[in-house]
């Protein structure tokens, strides 16, 4: 079978569209199958091509046996409503032209969180009369409404017109949670059998100890603190002004919290650690991905933090799987589907979002029992091994898509083995 994948983000980059794609597609490649992305050049948080790219035309590279197309597009910061829309959409026409260059592929799949590279899927696959599979990762436009970056008006109705006629038109809908496959369902009315749900994962063996713990802490001047730490997106939906908040109550000296990543709220974040004069908040950039496992390796401790909404209510943050994975216990400052999954699998401790007072009583109590935050850690690793796996998950995307291709054969293929 041969994949098109059609998502504007794409390693180097390292946020969580970039990564679910790539280790998707390399997998899909080890079982033999055909991949290609249609990509633009790296440049997300900052707007700014990574060195060794350029934001041309049209470039073709070869990563790990996957075909990855690279357009040009209109680039813009994480941040901004103008600038960003005209990225999203130059994103959309580039992506449509450079479909051109990709011959026959078999099925076509379109990643969310924007709408645009849903439209572009779609004309896509209609162009090549192939499959259209919209996968959906964040909802739109109901979080950019949600936190406040589009307002009730026009532009949100037609969005929202558009995101509908997307999940109808496509062939199936693919979801990363249980939570928006039920606001899709009972916000658009469409029926479930409509919706497929592959969860996001890890891929394990590249989340394993890297021995480096101490030399990090050392390196980071905490090598006899305990360490918090958030590793990701400083964005609007992570609501990272929380944890400031409890650094600010507490009077703990030994108690550090550490934040990796960039994104549109980090400068905030800056200017609030110096006005408030946090000596026990530390900030640095983002690291490649295979650096990231060392990161969680050398704290004791983890926080993922979400806005108060109902939205948030329905999803889990992928952050929170890298955590398991690395036995890193975790305190969720959220509700609903997150909290679920980690109550399920007793690794870590759930407190009401937004309250900074609940988070650091539990970050004070954890602090005091090591025995507890081995437990959990080592609870987390047992349940990606047994339900977030990426290789895991992969092929069963594959057997979707084969289901779509194939429904006839399929259907008849499965009744047999009823009938055995």
């Amino acid at each position: 079978m041969h994949i098109l994948l059609i998502s504007d983000n794409y390693p180097p980059e390292t946020n969580a569209p970039a990564s679910r794609g790539s280790e998707h597609a390399q997998h899909w490649v080890r079982l033999g199958h055909k991949v290609s992305v249609l990509t633009c050049a790296p440049n997300f948080p900052y707007g700014k091509v990574y060195d060794g790219y350029r934001n041309s035309l049209f470039q073709h590279q070869n990563i790990e046996g996957v075909d990855v197309y690279r357009v040009w597009t209109f680039m813009s910061p994480n941040a901004g409503t103008i600038r960003r829309s005209l990225d999203f959409g130059s994103f959309m026409i580039s992506s449509l032209l450079g479909s051109f260059r990709v011959n026959k592929p078999d099925i076509v799949i379109a990643t969310s969180p924007q709408l645009f590279s849903g439209i572009s899927g779609y004309l896509v696959s209609k162009l090549k009369r192939r499959p259209f599979i919209f996968e959906v990762r964040d909802l739109w436009p109901e979080q950019i409404f949600e936190i406040g970056f589009l307002k009730e008006g026009r532009i949100h109705h037609l969005l929202k017109r558009i995101a509908k006629y997307l999940y109808i038109n496509s062939d199936l809908i693919v979801t990363v949670g249980e939570g928006y496959k039920e606001q899709i369902i009972n916000g658009y009315s469409i029926s479930s059998d409509h919706i497929q749900l592959i969860p996001n994962g890890v891929v394990l063996d590249n989340f394993t100890s890297k021995g480096c713990r101490q030399a990090i802490r050392k390196r980071l001047g905490l090598k006899n603190k305990f360490v918090v730490a958030y590793i990701g997106t400083h964005g609007m939906s992570q609501k990272l002004e929380t944890i400031l908040d409890a650094a600010e109550i507490t009077n703990n000296e030994d108690v550090s919290f550490v934040f990796f990543g960039d994104g549109a709220r980090k400068k905030y974040l800056l200017e609030e650690k110096a006005r408030r004069k946090l000596e026990n908040c530390s900030f640095y950039p983002a690291v490649q991905k295979e650096e990231v496992p060392a990161l969680y390796e050398a704290a004791d401790l983890c926080v993922v933090t979400l806005k108060k909404c109902d939205l948030f209510k329905g999803t889990c943050p992928s952050k929170i799987f890298e955590a398991m994975a690395m036995e890193c216990p975790i305190v969720l400052s959220g509700e609903g589907r997150s909290e679920a999954i980690l109550e399920e699998a007793k690794a870590g401790i759930s407190v009401p979002p937004e309250k900074p007072d609940h988070l650091l009583r539990t970050i004070i109590n954890l602090s005091k029992d090591q025995a507890l935050r081995i437990n959990m850690g080592k609870n987390g690793r047992k349940y990606v091994e047994a339900y977030h796996s990426r290789e895991k998950l992969a092929e069963q995307y594959i057997k979707v898509l084969e289901k779509i291709m194939n429904p006839i054969e399929t259907s008849h293929s499965s009744t047999q083995s009823k009938e055995y």
